[in-house]
């Protein structure tokens, strides 16, 4: 019985974290309330307060839930183990590339990208969300600028080039790739040239063509 329990609470749960992905993505977070949540989920506002403190805490398990992909492809780009045999170079080039294609091939995560950088406003009860956006965004700059130290060591890396303005610039453009696609796919077409937006960058921040993978 407690088991049946767990799995009619998680259920609960899900049609919520569904509810309210729609919602945020339809209307935005700020014009979206809790009450609205549930009646779309089918559901009563306890229910939401069962399992959610406040839409913050709604709002940062609905990115938790999207975001374990993106995860892993950070471990893919620090832990040499995951990518034997490339460079950091390549290494770069296949996590960004990985990272655009995820966001075009997932509904769900393409969806709370989305609500994240155009449908949400981090003021007032939003704040604690944007506090832990602002702390996962530091820590992935600090990665790209770790796996950029390491190419730079390697030589990988043109003379001259800051490797703390390197990161953040890979990782802004990244961002504004995907927000341009969302907003107008026909101007920024990332489902089909993915590698020819990124080559920019790459061209201009590393030698030669030393970031593409060795022909097989």
């Amino acid at each position: 019985m407690a088991r049946k329990t767990k799995e009619e609470a998680d259920k609960t749960r899900q049609l919520l974290l569904d509810a309210a992905e729609q919602l945020f993505w339809e209307h935005g977070v700020s014009k979206t309330t809790l009450a609205g949540i549930a009646a779309h989920a089918g559901l009563t506002r306890g229910a939401i307060y069962w399992h959610f403190d406040n839409k913050s805490d709604l709002f940062n398990a609905m990115c938790e839930r999207a975001f374990p992909q993106f995860e892993e492809l950070m471990q893919a780009l620090l832990v040499e183990d995951y990518c034997p045999g490339l460079t950091p170079a390549q290494r770069l080039w296949q996590h960004s590339c990985s990272v655009l294609q995820l966001v075009t091939t997932s509904q769900r995560v393409a969806r709370v990208v989305g609500i994240i950088n155009l449908r949400c406003e981090f003021v007032g009860e939003m704040q604690n969300s944007y506090l832990l956006d602002r702390s996962w965004l530091m820590e992935k700059v600090g990665n790209l600028h770790a796996m950029l130290s390491q190419a730079a060591e390697r030589g990988q890396v043109r003379p001259g080039i800051d490797l703390a303005c390197a990161s953040g610039c890979l990782h802004s453009m990244i961002c504004g790739l995907v927000d341009s696609w969302m907003l107008n796919p026909q101007v920024v077409d990332l489902e089909n040239h993915c590698e020819q937006l990124l080559t920019p960058f790459f061209a201009g921040v590393f030698v030669a063509d030393c970031w593409l993978p060795a022909p097989q």
